[in-house]
C-alpha cells in the first residue's frame, strides 16, 4: 500500500504490487550488468508481463493529458509538464509507447499527469487511461518503413475519438488533425505555423485544399475552424482576446506553436494562462533538445529532425548558422532514406555542412543535389573542424541525437 496525492492510503491489486517489484528488479539487473541506456524500456516491459492493465491501474484517479502527433510530441509535453506544476507524473525520457508510459506513472504517485505518446500507439494507449485531455499537435509523413500513411492515421484516430469523453485540444490548423476530432469536444489552437505538404488534398472528400496565409478550406464545407487560442508572433491570443508574451528559453518559432497548445492543454486543467507561461518560461531544453554541446573544441546545440516537416522546422532554427546533420539507420530510424528529398536542403546551397552518420554518403549526395558542399566524416569533432568558425548546429535523426546525448559533453 502506497500513499495517495492526499496522504490517505492508497491501496493496490496485487498483481500490480508484483510487478512494479518485477520492474524494480529488471532496472537493478540492468545496472549490475553496466547496459546502456535508460532502463526504462526494460522496466516497463516486466511490470507488464507481470500486469498486463499495470497502465490502466497507476492512471485510475489521476487527472492526465495525452500529447500525440508527428512532430513536437516531447516538447510540448515538457512545456504541459512544468506548466502543470512541482507533482507531474511526466515519461519525461520521451519513451511514448506502453513500456515508457506504465513506468512514467509507477515513478510518481502526483494526481496529473503529462503523457507524450506515439501516434501509432494513441488510440491503446487512450483506452488505456481514459484522459482528460487530449492534445492533437499535428500528421505529417514520418518514416515509411515503420509508419503509416497520414490518411490511415486520421482515420485511426477518428476511430479512437468517436468515443470518449476527453476534451480535446486540437490543431485547427491542420486538416488531418480537424478531420480527426469531434468538434463538440474540441477545443482549437491556432500554432501559427502552415505545414501543408501532407494536406494538399481534403481527407473528407479529396478534393485540393484552397490554403492561404491565414486560413484553409475545401469546396465541400470542411474549412479551418475559429481558434479559441493562436499565436501571433510571440504572443499568445487566449479565448476572451487576452494577449500574453510568451518569453521562451527554448528556441524555434515551432515551439512557440507548441507552447500555445501546452497553454490551451494547462487551462482545461485549471491552470491559468499566466501561472502557465511563467513556469514554462524557466524551461530551456526537453530532455537533450536544445541543449549546448562541446563538439570539436566549440559550442554547437543539439536538435532532433527524423522527417522532412521536422527537419523544415531544424533548418528555420539555425537560420544562417554552420550545421552538421547526422542520419543514422538503426531501427527506430528506418532504412529508407528518401525522406531527405522532401527536406529543403536547398536552404543550405552554396553553404559548407557536415555529414555525418550511418547514411552520410546518401546525405551527402542530397546535400551535392541541393548546391550545397557535404563535408563527410563519421567524426563528428572532426568534421567541426572542417567547418567555418561561428555558431553550430548539430541535427540528427533519432539514434544520432540518442547517441550525441548520451556522448555529450556540456557548453555552460
Amino acid at each position: 500500500m502506497t500513499l495517495a496525492p492526499n496522504g490517505s492510503p492508497r491501496p493496490r491489486h496485487p498483481r500490480l504490487r508484483a510487478s512494479l517489484l518485477a520492474g524494480e528488479l529488471a532496472g537493478r539487473v540492468r545496472r549490475l550488468a553496466r547496459r546502456g541506456g535508460d532502463g526504462v524500456h526494460a522496466r516497463g516491459l516486466a511490470i507488464m508481463a507481470v500486469d498486463p492493465h499495470a497502465v490502466e491501474r497507476l492512471a485510475r484517479g489521476r487527472v492526465s493529458a495525452l500529447v500525440t502527433g508527428t512532430n513536437g510530441k516531447t516538447t510540448t509535453t515538457y512545456l504541459l509538464a512544468k506548466a502543470l506544476g512541482d507533482q507531474v507524473a511526466h515519461n519525461y525520457t520521451g519513451a511514448n509507447m506502453a513500456t515508457g508510459i506504465v513506468t512514467a506513472y509507477a515513478d510518481s504517485e502526483a494526481p496529473v499527469a503529462a503523457i507524450e505518446v506515439d501516434e501509432l500507439h494513441f488510440g491503446s494507449i487512450a483506452r488505456m487511461i481514459d484522459p482528460h485531455v487530449i492534445v492533437l499537435l499535428n500528421l505529417s509523413r514520418d518514416q515509411l518503413s515503420r509508419s503509416h500513411e497520414v490518411a490511415r492515421v486520421v482515420s485511426a484516430w477518428s476511430e479512437t475519438l468517436a468515443t470518449g469523453r476527453s476534451t480535446v485540444v486540437a490543431n485547427c490548423a491542420d486538416p488531418n488533425v480537424v478531420a480527426a476530432t469531434p468538434p463538440d469536444r474540441a477545443v482549437w489552437f491556432d500554432p501559427g505555423t502552415r505545414w501543408s505538404e501532407d494536406a494538399q488534398v481534403c481527407p473528407r472528400c479529396g478534393r485540393l485544399i484552397d490554403w492561404t496565409a491565414d486560413s484553409w478550406s475545401c469546396a465541400c464545407g470542411c474549412a479551418m475552424p475559429t481558434p479559441s487560442y493562436r499565436r501571433d508572433g510571440t504572443i499568445l491570443i487566449g479565448p476572451a482576446g487576452d494577449r500574453h508574451d510568451m518569453r521562451l528559453r527554448i528556441p524555434g518559432e515551432f515551439n512557440q506553436g507548441n507552447a500555445v497548445a501546452a497553454v490551451a492543454a494547462a487551462n482545461v486543467m485549471g491552470i491559468d494562462t499566466d501561472t502557465a507561461l511563467g513556469r514554462m518560461a524557466e524551461l530551456d531544453s526537453a530532455f537533450g533538445r536544445y541543449v549546448h554541446y562541446d563538439v570539436g573544441g566549440r559550442p554547437a546545440r543539439l536538435v532532433l529532425a527524423k522527417n522532412p516537416v521536422g527537419m523544415r522546422a531544424a533548418l528555420e532554427l539555425i537560420g544562417g548558422a554552420n550545421v552538421i546533420v547526422g542520419i543514422g539507420a538503426e531501427g527506430v530510424d528506418g532504412r529508407d532514406t528518401s525522406w531527405l528529398y522532401d527536406a529543403p536542403f536547398e536552404w543550405l546551397a552554396g553553404r559548407q555542412v557536415g555529414a555525418t552518420g550511418r547514411r552520410r554518403h546518401d546525405l551527402a549526395l542530397r546535400l551535392e543535389i541541393a548546391g550545397a558542399y557535404p563535408r563527410v566524416g563519421d567524426d563528428i569533432h572532426d568534421v567541426a573542424r572542417r567547418l567555418p568558425e561561428g555558431e553550430l548546429y548539430l541535427i540528427g535523426n533519432y539514434s544520432k541525437f540518442v547517441r550525441w546525448r548520451r556522448e555529450r559533453r556540456w557548453q555552460a
